[in-house]
């Protein structure tokens, strides 16, 4: 049986704001089971993004780049080959997250806003519907997310473009 999406956000933004001291207190941001002595944190801006796996030095990242990039990101949420769940996905931190020193109700506001951004993602993602999002998946949403991204065509993602595409969202 699926569980409504309300459900879900209620259910995951309360695990999440339990879970964050803990999280802290380990370095965390980086992902599932890493440490503070992580090679390649997930928790960077675009800009380092975009500079950590651009492999030609163009200040852009190509459908290669962009497809290398992602397949770390699935090897993360999905170690072992099954396919990942939402609770998997809510659990990769790929953001800076909200920033420090902002009220603790509009922290609360922001990460219940971005729960429910990657709930509707992990939805997209999942187009057979089972709650399990499989490599095929994964590689068929980031392939579309690049194509829209890529407003000019020119086969590049700028750090403009892909701001512009994930304000959208």
């Amino acid at each position: 049986m699926r569980m409504p999406l309300k459900n879900w956000t209620a259910l995951i933004g309360s695990a999440l704001v339990l879970s964050l001291p803990s999280a802290f207190a380990q370095g965390g941001g980086y992902g599932p089971g890493a440490n503070a002595q992580s090679p390649k944190p997930m928790h960077l801006g675009m800009k380092e993004k975009i500079r950590l796996h651009d492999q030609d030095g163009d200040n852009m990242l190509s459908k290669d780049e962009f497809d290398a990039w992602h397949d770390t990101i699935y090897a993360a949420l999905d170690p072992d080959g099954d396919g990942f769940s939402l609770e998997d996905f809510i659990a990769m931190r790929m953001g800076p997250g909200p920033k420090r020193g902002l009220n603790p109700d509009r922290q609360k506001e922001m990460q219940e806003k971005a729960m429910e951004r990657k709930a509707r993602r992990f939805e997209k993602m999942d187009s057979d519907g089972d709650e399990v999002v499989t490599r095929e998946e994964f590689t068929e949403f980031e392939t579309k997310v690049f194509g829209e991204a890529d407003s000019n065509g020119d086969g590049k993602l700028s750090e403009k473009e892909f701001v512009e595409y994930h304000r959208g969202m």
